[in-house]
Parts: structure tokens; C-alpha cells; sequence
């Protein structure tokens, strides 16, 4: 009788500090009714783009190149989601095509980044925004050398130019190594 007496007045307790935590919990807030306004610092890639430049095809080699990039406001302008397609030329064989997304999260106060490859690859990363004309990502890369970190980097050269480049810890690299610089044109 006493053990029933004791889990009847735990379960009472239990009971009644649930209740005021429920009521003390604070209202979850609204979803936002329209993007951060960070997102506006995207804006100059939305359109289509012509690129060329250089890619590294082995220690010393590099290879000229020629791409395309679209990019356009998704989700009601949350998000920009872009296509980056590589032409492949009798040089370049192994062009790649990658898709993704990118905007601002507000928890982190960053830019986040999902990209996915042609090759099999990902890419996932972080931004925290432009430095003048630069803007920087954080990136991590996943695909056929490996696992690696990366720096990707766009530089506006104007409205309607900017130069993107990105290097990368190689597995086995003892530094950073470049893998492409192009530059790309509306």
C-alpha cells in the first residue's frame, strides 16, 4: 500500500511539472513570410552564364576549358539553385556537371551550400558572405580522390563578370592545391 501511495504521489508530481513546463515552453515562432534579406547578396548570379578557363588534370598539367552555369530563385526565393555543366573537349574528357543549392540559414548566420556531381560527387559548405568583391565557401568535397576540404572562391568582376576558382587539401597533398579558374560571363 505505502509503494502504491509513493509512485501515485511521483506520478501527481511528474504529472504537474510536465503541465508547467508545456505551459512555460515558448510559442513556436511563425516561419518566415519572405527570404532574409542576405539572399540579396546572391542576386547577381541569377541568369545564364558562359565560362572558360583552366582545370588541373594532374600535378603541373592543366587543361583549357568551357562551361555554362544557370542560375535562378527557387522556393519563393529562399534558396538559388544553380547547374554548372562542363563541355567536354578532346583534352578534357572528364567534364563535370554539377547541380546544387545554395541561401541563407539564419541559426548558423551563414550561407549554406548542397551540391551534387556528375561524378558521384558532393559537396557540402558554408559561407559567411562577401569581402568586397570576394566571396569565399567552405567547402567539403566528396568523390572519386576522396574525401577533402576546399576553398571556393567567386570574384565579382562587375554585373555581368565573375572570375570562380577553387583549390583543395588533396588527399595525400601536403597544401592546398588549385583545380580550376574560370571565368564566366553573362
Amino acid at each position: 500500500m505505502r509503494l502504491s501511495k509513493h509512485f501515485a504521489t511521483t506520478t501527481l508530481f511528474l504529472t504537474v511539472l510536465a503541465g508547467m513546463a508545456w505551459a512555460a515552453a515558448p510559442e513556436s515562432p511563425a516561419p518566415p513570410s519572405k527570404p532574409a534579406a542576405e539572399n540579396d547578396a546572391l542576386k547577381m548570379f541569377v541568369g545564364s552564364w558562359t565560362c572558360a578557363g583552366t582545370a588541373m588534370l594532374g600535378p603541373g598539367k592543366t587543361v583549357k576549358i568551357k562551361a555554362t552555369a544557370k542560375v535562378k530563385n527557387e522556393l519563393g526565393g529562399f534558396w538559388q539553385s544553380f547547374i554548372y555543366t562542363e563541355h567536354k573537349a578532346k583534352d578534357y574528357p572528364m567534364a563535370v556537371t554539377a547541380i546544387g543549392t545554395w541561401g541563407w540559414e539564419a541559426q548558423s548566420n551563414k550561407f549554406v551550400r548542397a551540391e551534387f556531381e556528375s561524378t558521384g560527387g558532393y559537396v557540402t559548405g558554408t559561407s559567411t558572405g562577401w569581402s568586397g568583391d570576394t566571396l569565399t565557401w567552405d567547402l567539403e568535397v566528396s568523390n572519386f580522390m576522396g574525401k577533402m576540404s576546399a576553398k571556393h572562391s567567386f570574384e565579382k568582376k562587375g554585373d555581368k563578370e565573375f572570375v570562380h576558382k577553387m583549390e583543395a587539401r588533396m588527399p595525400g597533398s601536403p597544401g592546398p592545391v588549385p583545380l580550376f579558374e574560370v571565368t564566366c560571363k553573362k
